[in-house]
């Protein structure tokens, strides 16, 4: 009887890391480049993104694509340092960062400006997840932080426009 080498087929698990994202958009009187000014302004950032707590690292003097800083982001009362990591840069339009926090939690921040008849649509975009935001509390985090985002464009629309 001929041996038969049977091999034994592991399956590793898929795991879906799905992110809760959010977005808001506004239309200011303000006008694009000096919407993309502020919104741009890393400095200023705790100004207006109420879930922005400061910088904990230096910032840079120019943004570029690979830039890493570090910072603190919180949400009702929950802080994480989170090291941020820029994306995407275009100016006088995007910039876009992930970031990576405490407990594999992750994070996108997008601001968008973009030209219309009146002055500019700005918008803000928010992605949350990583294992600590799985099931339940990644919807109540969701639902916590859409508040947060909300009150972030009313300010940055206080501010400057």
């Amino acid at each position: 009887m001929a041996a038969t080498n049977l091999k034994r087929a592991v399956v590793a698990p898929v795991i879906i890391r799905a992110m809760a994202k959010l977005q808001l958009t506004r239309e200011l009187s303000l006008s694009p480049d000096d919407a993309w000014a502020h919104a741009s302004d890393l400095g200023s950032l705790g100004d207006w993104l109420v879930m922005h707590e400061g910088w904990r690292s230096d910032l840079p003097d120019e943004i570029t694509v690979g830039t890493r800083i570090v910072g603190v982001a919180g949400a009702k009362g929950m802080r994480n340092r989170v090291t941020w990591t820029v994306k995407r840069f275009d100016p006088p339009a995007q910039l876009e960062v992930t970031g990576s926090g405490v407990g594999g939690t992750r994070y996108g921040l997008a601001m968008k400006v973009t030209p219309t008849a009146n002055g500019c649509a700005f918008a803000v975009t928010l992605d949350l997840g990583g294992p600590p935001l799985f099931g339940p509390i990644g919807a109540v985090a969701a639902r916590a932080v859409k508040g947060d985002i909300e009150r972030s464009v009313q300010q940055f629309e206080k501010l400057y426009a």
